[in-house]
């Protein structure tokens, strides 16, 4: 009779929660692609080096989910000369 370890239930949830997260899609910058995961928020500015919300601003650049707080991402969306994207729901 073979000795078989009876399976965890939880390694299978533990997996989840360590599995990268679905790639939605792909910003094209300076020959490169940068990827787009569901939370994240896309900023460009129209005048590169721009101050606002804390932040020196590039003419774009990728924040992970929760790496912006509600004050600053008010604060940028509020600014003419920059554009929030959001990615995903």
């Amino acid at each position: 009779m073979e000795n078989k370890k009876p399976e965890d239930p939880k390694a299978g949830a533990l997996s989840e929660k360590t599995a990268p997260p679905k790639v939605l899609g792909h910003v094209l910058t300076k020959g490169h692609a940068i990827k787009l995961h569901d939370g994240d928020i896309v900023v460009t500015c129209s005048e590169p080096g721009f101050r606002r919300a804390g932040l020196e601003h590039p003419h774009m650049k990728v924040h992970p989910e929760g790496s912006l707080t509600d004050e600053q991402l008010k604060m940028l969306r509020a600014e003419p000369k920059i554009t929030v994207i959001e990615i995903g729901g």
